[in-house]
Parts: C-alpha cells; sequence; structure tokens
C-alpha cells in the first residue's frame, strides 16, 4: 500500500525555493513555478545534464533523487 501513497504524494514532500542544496529521498519533483535547476543527482542516467536547465512549472521528473540544488525558481519534493 506505502506505493500506492507515494504515487499521490500521501508520503509527503518538501518544498524547496532556495539555493541550499537539499538531500533526501524523493521520486519526484515538480516545479511549481519556472525553475532552474543547479545539480542534481538520481539515479536516471545523464539526469545531470540538466544543470542550467529551465523547466517549466507544473512539470514533473521522476526517478530516485537524492539530492537537488536550484539556481533559481520553486519546486515540490515527494518522498519515497
Amino acid at each position: 500500500m506505502a506505493n500506492e501513497y507515494r504515487g499521490l504524494g500521501l508520503n509527503g514532500g518538501k518544498f524547496i525555493n532556495d539555493t541550499a542544496a537539499h538531500d533526501g529521498d524523493f521520486f519526484c519533483i515538480v516545479p511549481t513555478e519556472d525553475t532552474v535547476i543547479n545539480t542534481i543527482t538520481s539515479n536516471v542516467e545523464d539526469l545531470d545534464n540538466l544543470a542550467g536547465t529551465t523547466l517549466a512549472a507544473n512539470s514533473a521528473i521522476y526517478g530516485r533523487i537524492t539530492s537537488v540544488t536550484l539556481t533559481s525558481g520553486a519546486v515540490i519534493a515527494y518522498k519515497v
């Protein structure tokens, strides 16, 4: 049942709107506004190539994300 809750975001999350590094165990990040990623660490190959890319509000990145740092903007990082 934990997987169903995760898919709905019911395991919680973290609102990130600063430029500090944020470590955790996240399965998805969703920008709440246009957002630029500085660094991201995950199990998705070459996802670190997103550095400097602007993500549109309400887009989603899925994977096992263990760290994210923003250059600007804001995201909700949903917990595994």
